[in-house]
């Protein structure tokens, strides 16, 4: 396999274990280390300056300069300016081909799960069993702080869209093993504390990459077509053997079932959710508003579990528009990646799910300000996506 970033092995080792860094938010500056990456890749490529396309990295740079001029100037308002930085980081790979860019999304799914791992081992050791469950208060590893459930579980999207790739199609046992490792290990945690999303984005991305493989490329072995209906019917068959047993308390076992959080939580009705109501309010504020400083946040009482929106409420309407012009260009190479015949059938396929986990948590948190990390592997990514486009 090539290298990925340089043409020095040495260099291009770092990058790598930078990256790893990145994803696992080392020290919780997983952001900053960004920069020192940029710095060496311009090193490396003699001063030339490269993207894939100008106008997506100038849309990223005045997002940077507006987001921090209409914002209120915190820790926040910084971060938008490692946008830009990240698709630099995606648009400069040496050897831009699928194994590649494989092989920098197993890096980042990886550390990222890993991230997961380390902060229920620490919230275990301080805590003990009167603290490693839902209603605990849950530390990240690297800043001893509090952390929401909601950017810890993040960490794991990237791997959750991976799995079915990895599961049907992946070669190589020693990375099969370990992913799977990471993940069922993490996701036990996950579970302790409750959390929905991870299942919904495992269950969306197994479900579109295998119609992506069977129904619009028309391939897919027989296997594949059974291992994947005997998953769905052992699925299908253990969530309908909880729904009748907890319905019919048969055994006495709906006592024993609400004693989990995560049976809770997936008893509660989704339009009963508080961020329905917290979106809609949103909506009605928008025009009165325009200029962020986290007004309409402060008057419903609560963040809106959107992304855009987020954006909107924290630094205004120029912000918010600018953003969706990138999102619009995202939105395009996407397109124009999955309509590029020099692109293997196989890279193609492993995009279905990681993209669908990145796209849709967007529409379901706050993830500039509450994990704006994710944004930015986001970005990395569609930089590598460029590359197998354009080079």
């Amino acid at each position: 396999m090539k290298r990925i970033w340089s043409d020095n092995k040495y260099l291009d080792l770092l990058i790598d274990i930078l990256i790893f860094l990145t994803g696992i938010n080392f020290l919780h500056y997983g952001q900053l280390i960004l920069p020192i990456i940029c710095f060496l890749l311009f090193i490396d490529h003699k001063l030339v300056f490269h993207v894939h396309d100008p106008f997506v990295f100038i849309a990223l740079c005045l997002f940077a300069v507006s987001f921090y001029a209409f914002s209120n100037k915190d820790f926040y308002a910084v971060m938008g300016f490692t946008c830009p930085m990240a698709y630099y980081i995606g648009s400069n790979m040496r050897h831009p081909n699928e194994d590649n860019v494989k092989k920098i999304i197993y890096l980042l799914a990886l550390s990222m799960g890993f991230h997961i791992i380390l902060s229920s081992i620490y919230e275990f050791i301080v805590h003990g069993s009167q603290g490693f469950f839902h209603s605990g208060t849950h530390y990240d590893i690297w800043t001893r702080e509090k952390i929401s459930n909601t950017a810890t579980a993040l960490n794991i999207d990237l791997l959750a869209g991976c799995l079915y790739y990895l599961f049907f199609h992946e070669k190589d046992k020693k990375i099969r093993s370990l992913s799977f490792f990471v993940f069922v290990t993490a996701m036990f945690y996950l579970v302790v504390i409750g959390r929905r999303t991870p299942f919904m984005m495992l269950g969306i991305a197994f479900v579109l990459s295998f119609f992506y493989e069977v129904f619009i490329l028309k391939s897919g072995s027989k296997q594949l077509r059974k291992s994947f209906l005997l998953l769905t019917g052992i699925l299908v068959l253990i969530v309908g053997g909880l729904i009748v047993f907890y319905s019919f308390d048969l055994f006495g076992c709906r006592d024993f079932l609400d004693n989990y959080y995560i049976i809770q939580k997936f008893s509660q009705h989704f339009l009963s959710d508080k961020r329905i109501e917290l979106y809609l309010g949103a909506l009605r504020l928008m025009p009165g508003h325009l200029w962020g400083h986290q007004e309409i946040s402060t008057i419903l009482e609560g963040q809106v579990h959107d992304f855009w929106i987020d954006i909107y409420d924290y630094a205004g309407i120029v912000s918010y528009l600018l953003m969706l012009l990138y999102s619009f260009l995202f939105v395009r190479d996407v397109w124009r990646f999955y309509t590029c015949a020099s692109v293997k059938q196989d890279c193609k396929i492993l995009m279905v799910g990681v993209l669908s986990c990145i796209v849709i948590q967007m529409f379901l948190e706050p993830i500039m300000t509450g994990a704006s990390l994710f944004l930015l592997i986001g970005i990395i990514i569609h930089g590598l996506l460029e590359g197998l486009i354009h080079e």
